[in-house]
């Protein structure tokens, strides 16, 4: 069952790890998929084995956005599923906390998901058709880390984004809703447990499925969410970590 037939989506982050994997599922399940990211060899061969269309994106420039979408529209005739999913992290102490990696995360994480959803919600309206925005925050946006004030922050933001979105796009048919991926197998993870030994025991210990997410998790469930399935549900989070944060 192809879920997302004759559907149109822009995936941001695209070139790797969740990106890439959501832009695989959505092309699986009958989409047409513009891949978006900053590394465009590396998204333009997502694309390429998806028989997608690539864009170099910028999330957090207002005319990269512009293009990316005005590229979307022209390429495939429209928007139907915008998914957030560009992000970064730069753990620090608060108190060593560099403005500039700070000013970096809230760029990307919270100016680039508002930008491409206000450009997104536009195009959607415009439409007239309504249409599904997916909003990739985190886990770590309900609950402290240690060394992630900036990434922590910027994901609590983008949930209170999410419901806001909700609320005011609802009348045009545009759900909004957010992923809240737990401990996924991607490299910002992988390079996480070669800095600090212990911490995948850790995280497998608290989980009671056993497994640390793949990035087809997460997708499976951006899938969900962007198909009529799931059409009456708007301003929600989906947590997806194997029941790790199942009181989150």
């Amino acid at each position: 069952m192809r879920l997302l037939e004759g559907k149109v989506a822009l995936v941001t982050g695209a070139a790797r790890g969740i990106g890439s994997a959501i832009s695989e599922a959505y092309a699986e399940h009958g989409a047409r998929v513009v891949c978006g990211d900053v590394l465009l060899d590396k998204v333009r061969a997502v694309a390429c084995g998806i028989q997608g269309a690539a864009v170099l994106l910028d999330v957090g420039e207002p005319e990269s956005v512009r293009q990316a979408v005005e590229t979307t529209v022209s390429t495939f005739g429209r928007l139907d599923i915008l998914v957030n999913n560009a992000g970064v992290l730069r753990p620090h102490l608060i108190v060593d906390f560099p403005l500039q990696d700070w000013e970096l995360v809230f760029r990307v994480n919270v100016r680039g998901t508002f930008l491409c959803s206000q450009a997104a919600a536009r195009q959607m309206i415009r439409q007239g058709t309504g249409g599904a925005i997916i909003n990739m925050a985190s886990a770590s946006g309900k609950k402290a880390d240690r060394e992630e004030s900036a990434y922590c922050a910027s994901k609590s933001a983008i949930i209170g984004f999410t419901r806001v979105l909700a609320l005011e796009l609802g009348r045009y048919g545009i759900r909004a809703n957010a992923i809240l991926p737990g401990a996924t197998d991607t490299e910002m993870l992988r390079d996480l447990f070669e800095k600090v030994p212990g911490v995948r025991d850790e995280l497998l210990a608290k989980t009671p499925l056993g497994r640390i997410a793949t990035p087809r998790d997460q997708a499976n469930a951006a899938v969900f969410l962007a198909s009529d399935l799931a059409g009456h549900i708007t301003g929600e989070q989906l947590v997806v970590s194997g029941g790790e944060f199942m009181d989150t």
